[in-house]
């Protein structure tokens, strides 16, 4: 009788660290799996999508686009001209620095 009520009880101990030992791993696989989530989900907020860009590129454009129809015609500034200057070009079309 004595040995059945030890068997018993180290039975329902072993039970117990068995119970124990598996909630500490789920736990900390729960732990580990939430982590990588927030990782992955942190991830993904800062890719801006496709559609995203497309549209911002657009509104550049736009914008651009805009601006020109708002800015004045430029006119060539003026230029000085002296009487009876030579008007034969100084360097050769070829080396000319622009």
């Amino acid at each position: 009788m004595v040995q059945l009520t030890r068997y018993a009880l180290n039975r329902r101990r072993e039970a117990r660290r068995r119970h124990r030992r598996q909630t500490a791993v789920n736990l900390i696989t729960l732990a580990a799996g939430g982590a990588a989530a927030c990782w992955f989900i942190s991830q993904r907020r800062e890719a801006t999508p496709p559609w995203v860009l497309k549209k911002q590129r657009k509104e550049e454009r736009r914008e651009a686009a805009r601006h020109g129809r708002e800015r004045p015609a430029a006119r060539p500034g003026s230029v000085h001209v002296e009487e009876g200057a030579d008007t034969d070009l100084k360097v050769p079309v070829g080396e000319q620095i622009e």
